[in-house]
């Protein structure tokens, strides 16, 4: 409802625009049909320049959107380490992205470090008991009861 009120109210005024553009046709002597041609050419011609208007609106908005986009990439690939200097042996947050060469300047010592990153790969093995044979047996641990001593 709201966008028939929107296109309403700017059609509105496209036509009222036209139509006030087009009365010195009307006032230096023309024709109606002139008044009616003059008026035609003007919403025809703002209904261009508008389209015009809104790709380059459009086109503004998503340079912005894909830099937007870009910038929330980088800092999703952003982490931080906390790793000592090569130098002095101080202990410095350092913030690195993963596939570029990281460096970092100590904090201590100001020296310039670079920072080697390396991996490493674990099979994936499954339980020796199963995940719903270890909730019965905690379950029966949880609801044993205590057993009383005589005294002993």
């Amino acid at each position: 409802m709201a966008k028939f009120i929107v296109v309403t109210i700017s059609l509105g005024l496209i036509l009222i625009v036209s139509m006030i553009g087009s009365l010195p046709v009307l006032l230096w002597g023309g024709t109606g049909s002139d008044y009616f041609a003059t008026c035609c050419i003007l919403i025809a011609l703002q209904l261009f320049i508008g389209k015009i208007w809104n790709y380059f609106i459009d086109k503004r908005l998503d340079i912005h959107l894909e830099q937007a986009k870009a910038s929330s990439l980088l800092a999703e690939s952003l982490q931080y380490l906390s790793t000592n200097c090569a130098y002095c042996g101080t202990t410095n947050l350092v913030q690195i992205i993963v596939g570029k060469d990281n460096t970092f300047e100590c904090t201590a010592c100001k020296q310039k470090n670079l920072i080697m990153i390396e991996t490493s790969c674990a099979r994936i093995t499954t339980p020796v008991i199963p995940k719903a044979d270890l909730n019965s047996i905690f379950s029966s641990i949880d609801n044993t009861p205590e057993k009383e001593t005589d005294g002993e």
